[in-house]
């Protein structure tokens, strides 16, 4: 790898991180899928300073090209997400129902009191 790659690569990592936190900040993002963009930029990172690591790394896992531990990482990484995506999804679904349910439920009661006060 050449070290303008190296360099390039870190920069962007580091880019990304703060924007990462920044957005963290501004409760855009949340903190859990936060944290783990910021371990894979850290990751990145760390492969990016000492590639002979991932070499090594993709060896001792069997792995004979790096290239290939990389998308073999990548794929695992994308299915935690959408996992994780996943449940998220499910909680705020069911969050949406209870909400719908108890505001059908305050309507009642109130349509239900301003025809009371009406016939009074």
């Amino acid at each position: 790898m050449s070290l303008k790659l190296q360099i390039i690569i870190i920069a962007s990592m580091l880019i990304a991180i703060a924007i990462i936190f920044r957005k963290i900040g501004k409760n855009k993002l949340d903190f859990k899928l936060g944290l783990l963009w910021v371990i894979i930029s850290i990751v990145v990172m760390i492969f990016a300073i000492w590639p002979t690591l991932l070499t090594k790394t993709s060896r001792l896992l069997g792995i004979y090209d790096p290239v290939n531990m990389l998308a073999f990482c990548g794929i695992i990484l994308l299915v935690m997400i959408i996992f994780a995506l996943s449940s998220e999804i499910s909680k705020l679904k069911e969050q949406v129902k209870r909400l719908s349910q108890e505001l059908a439920i305050l309507r009642k009661d109130t349509y239900d009191e301003i025809k009371k006060n009406n016939k009074d």
